[in-house]
């Protein structure tokens, strides 16, 4: 985060003249366990930030995070899709809600999350910004009835991340024809039940890489890949970094295995 403080306070200024009772907004938001939140101003700009979502972003104190917009703080991939999510708020001024989509957790892992995004009017009506929210998709499917055979097959996949799995045994599992689990989780996580277990199983991994030192090669076996080269090849796809870049750039302290 290289851009001054002095240079990135003045939108939070601003957007404050139009709405100085935004605080006062989000304070029924502290009161729920597990949930974050944040306000853009229209050009995707943080301008409050919940201390769950600085920690997120990689700061310790509001100030730090304070203007930055997404790919000052997230790769590529996630930063594209996060403000193509803005600006549909702001174009239309309608929510987005519940939309399950990769993210980065508190250990500034990429995890499953569960994002609503409202938009935030002025006093003419015109939209000014967003209030947006995160949960843990593991703490927002008990509030989500439709999302548990779904949430049932995400469990089997991740418990078993070291073993072959087959489409056809998940979808035993939670009593689903393979059909109707594609299609379930072609509408909830916009993906194949195969990229799934690919996406889950490079997720696994870069927590193991940043949580011990073991070898790359044997992170790469324990999560089901044939081989270090495979594996490797599928985590820079992901990530766009190699394991060893990854673990290099997020790793603080290594843990010896069984402390």
């Amino acid at each position: 985060m290289t851009i001054p403080l002095a240079a990135r306070l003045p939108c939070r200024e601003a957007f404050f003249r139009l709405r100085a009772d935004v605080r006062d907004l989000l304070r029924p938001f502290d009161r729920v366990v597990g949930l974050h939140y944040f306000v853009k101003d229209v050009d995707s700009r943080m301008v409050v930030v919940s201390p769950g979502s600085i920690q997120r972003m990689g700061g310790r104190t509001e100030d730090d995070v304070i203007g930055l917009q997404p790919h000052d703080y997230l790769p590529c991939d996630l930063a594209d899709k996060y403000l193509a999510d803005d600006r549909r708020v702001f174009q239309t001024g309608q929510p987005l809600v519940n939309m399950i989509e990769v993210g980065i957790d508190e250990q500034r892992l990429r995890d499953w999350l569960v994002t609503d995004k409202y938009p935030l009017h002025d006093q003419q009506g015109r939209v000014i910004g967003l209030v947006g929210t995160l949960q843990s998709f593991q703490a927002r499917r008990q509030h989500l009835v439709q999302l548990e055979p779904v949430a049932t097959a995400a469990d089997y996949i991740r418990d078993r991340l070291g073993e072959p799995l087959r489409l056809s045994d998940i979808a035993a599992a939670v009593g689903y024809s393979e059909r109707q689990l594609e299609r379930l989780f072609h509408k909830v996580f916009g993906m194949t039940v195969r990229r799934f277990v690919i996406e889950s199983r490079v997720h696994a991994a870069a927590r193991e890489l940043t949580h011990s030192n073991r070898s790359v090669t044997a992170i790469a076996m324990q999560f089901g890949f044939c081989d270090s080269c495979a594996f490797s090849h599928t985590f820079r796809k992901a990530t766009g970094l190699s394991p060893k870049e990854y673990r290099n750039r997020h790793v603080k302290m290594y843990t010896p295995d069984g402390a």
